[in-house]
């Protein structure tokens, strides 16, 4: 697996996507710098581990009522303040409220950022053996991912939408194809791509979902075994990544670096990762880089 050498804006946005996590146990490992989710049969006594930094639903509600409280537009704050003490769907309709309002949604997606990480820095403040002394001056001089990041939700899937997912899989040729050969072929070309590609059992699909559900990026994984691995000797089969795309209204957002990070952590210790070429018209490599890859020449690889 690609190591995670230290605090970066990938981590921070790790933290910040599993403090809204209410459905796993979700802690930080500082042997390998990331967020895991806590498993009967990954619990490593060995392991040091940190407890995330707090939030619930309490916190998530006195995050919007001190947003509501900052506007200065009566008319959006009476609709707010009405949703807010209504105690009934609070989280779906308060977004509800400012999405069609474009400037106030990016408000409050910044504000709602801005207040979560101010828990995380303190959090910092709170374990400077774990972290460093320094730890929230060099989280705050981080180049920050998208403010919608945490709006999203990244899962293993274990029910799978094979033709949606041949689909994406022809999407991501073609722009290939567009980038190394042009507009003109590039439908053949996508063809060509996906020519012997098809879901098989122990396949891994990670989906990054909208806000409202829809499918923003996937990350289709398979590991190949050899007979030893498969009789339970020898040392774990390399994980080839099939398809790693993000739907390009949603690009930038740090969705492609999540789906990455989540599919690492789910791999057994010093298990090699490769993908012979990143799907699609992505730009990619920094993120590559960053996670621990290096150019293998026609392919990318995990480091050891």
């Amino acid at each position: 697996m690609a190591n995670k050498p230290g605090l970066s804006a990938a981590v921070i946005d790790q933290i910040l996507f599993a403090m809204e996590d209410q459905e796993n146990h979700t802690v930080f490992n500082l042997d390998s710098f990331s967020v895991e989710t806590l498993q009967e049969e990954n619990l490593v006594a060995e392991a040091r581990i940190v407890a995330l930094p707090s939030w619930s639903s309490s916190d998530g509600f006195r995050m919007m009522r001190e947003f509501a409280e900052s506007l200065h537009n009566p008319a959006v704050q009476d609709e707010l303040h009405d949703v807010l003490d209504s105690g009934q769907g609070v989280f779906r309709r308060f977004k509800q409220v400012l999405k069609p309002r474009d400037f106030l949604y990016r408000q409050w997606l910044r504000f709602k950022r801005g207040f979560m990480e101010d828990v995380v820095l303190e959090w910092f403040d709170e374990h400077p053996l774990e972290f460093g002394p320094n730890a929230r001056d060099m989280a705050a001089g981080l180049e920050k991912t998208s403010l919608l990041a945490t709006d999203f939700t990244c899962q293993l899937v274990s029910k799978v939408d094979q033709e949606r997912l041949a689909q994406w899989y022809h999407e991501a040729g073609r722009e290939e194809a567009v980038v190394l050969f042009g507009d003109d072929r590039a439908e053949d070309w996508a063809w060509f791509f996906a020519r012997e590609t098809s879901w098989r059992e122990g396949d891994q699909l990670w989906l990054a979902l909208s806000p409202d559900g829809d499918w923003a990026g996937v990350l289709w994984s398979r590991t190949w075994s050899s007979p030893e691995t498969l009789s339970g000797i020898g040392s774990p089969g390399a994980v080839e990544i099939l398809l790693w795309f993000v739907e390009r209204s949603y690009r930038g957002l740090g969705l492609g670096s999540l789906l990455l990070q989540s599919s690492l952590q789910s791999l057994l210790p010093g298990q090699p990762v490769f993908l012979s070429s990143p799907q699609g018209g992505q730009r990619v490599e920094g993120v590559l880089v960053r996670s621990g890859f290096v150019n293998r020449g026609k392919l990318w690889a995990s480091t050891p």
